[in-house]
């Protein structure tokens, strides 16, 4: 008998579900420029994301399935809480942005646009939902159809902002600025570059990015941010990325 099909939990556009010990995701036409890269990170030893399959009969992406859970479904937020979970996801990212530097990524099509300056390939959502810890700490990174060229600074900016994380409203100890600087430090020393406000600023313009994209798809009419919207979620965000502005020199000195 055949595996069952087992959809996933989240979002409503990849229509991701495992069978298994893989996963299969609606293919789109970034598709083959997002499988190329897995396979070339499992060619120069990066072992922290799944390996590409293939395609089905279907035409849908075919991934493994990587054991772990996602960190945004650990009780109580507990990756809020864990010093060592800072410290092994900037090791983590930086061994990716050093793997992914080396892919060929001219001449194909991706989903977000590149941005210069391009020193890799970014992974574009490194919230804890796309994160996969083991014993608390991130060991791999999924749903990669964001992927992009672009600046290291991107991707660093974008997880600091969930990670650290850079909100006026955290719940648990991270809650004073102070802290919140303490943390950005931590993630950057596991990346291995010492605490700078312009990675800070980046994420802010990605934040702002990512604003505008869900607005274009509340717009749209599409299902899952029209819900995000109604729950208040991107006026929380836009006090947040207003907030972060206001304070970012003090985020950044510990």
């Amino acid at each position: 008998m055949a595996d069952p099909e087992v959809p996933f939990d989240g979002g409503s556009h990849s229509a991701a579900v495992r069978v298994g010990r893989a996963v299969r995701r609606v293919g789109r036409p970034w598709s083959p420029a997002t499988l190329d890269l897995l396979r070339h990170l499992e060619g120069v030893g990066f072992t922290g994301a799944p390996r590409a399959l293939g395609f089905d009969d279907r035409g849908r992406e075919v991934l493994t399935f990587v054991d772990g859970e996602s960190a945004d479904h650990l009780p109580d937020d507990r990756w809020i809480s864990r010093d060592d979970a800072l410290v092994h996801l900037g090791a983590l990212l930086r061994a990716y942005h050093d793997a992914a530097a080396t892919f060929p990524w001219i001449g194909r099509e991706w989903q977000v646009p590149t941005r210069e300056p391009v020193e890799t390939v970014c992974h574009n959502d490194l919230s804890p939902g796309n994160v996969v810890v083991r014993e608390g700490v991130p060991v791999a990174f999924i749903d990669w159809e964001s992927a992009a060229p672009g600046p290291r600074a991107w991707d660093l900016g974008y997880a600091a902002w969930y990670w650290v994380p850079f909100s006026s409203r955290t719940a648990g100890p991270a809650t004073s600025i102070a802290e919140k600087a303490r943390r950005y430090c931590l993630l950057l020393d596991g990346y291995g570059i010492d605490a700078d406000v312009e990675i800070l600023r980046t994420g802010i313009e990605r934040m702002r990015q990512y604003l505008d994209h869900l607005r274009r798809l509340v717009a749209d009419g599409s299902e899952w941010e029209v819900r995000m919207a109604r729950r208040g979620q991107l006026d929380d965000m836009a006090r947040d990325i207003a907030w972060v502005e206001e304070h970012a020199v003090e985020l950044t000195t510990s």
